[in-house]
């Protein structure tokens, strides 16, 4: 997904999928947030906001689901990383 520069607020970038209905914000600590279920109008509303920190805190924050992604695909190797220790736990019976 296209992540629009916006640069303001602590806030660097962020993509919307209108099919999927996925808001992706990227923050200047280079966190990656994605937002389900948020409609095109306010996604765009908080895309193009002066303030879009405030934004994020008034209107999205508590009234959707968010989780943190990785655009690196972490999120992958974190299960196989534990994938891993469960396997060496039953290999050598540490439980």
């Amino acid at each position: 997904m296209w992540r629009k520069p916006i640069h303001r607020g602590g806030i660097l970038s962020a993509g919307y999928d209108p099919v999927k209905r996925y808001l992706d914000v990227e923050f200047d600590t280079h966190r990656l947030l994605r937002v389900e279920g948020i409609g095109s109008e306010m996604a765009n509303r908080f895309m193009h906001s002066e303030m879009p920190a405030h934004y994020w805190e008034e209107e999205i924050e508590d009234n959707f689901r968010i989780r943190e992604i990785s655009s690196s695909g972490n999120d992958e190797k974190d299960d196989n990383q534990t994938k891993s220790r469960e396997a060496l736990r039953k290999l050598f019976g540490d439980n």
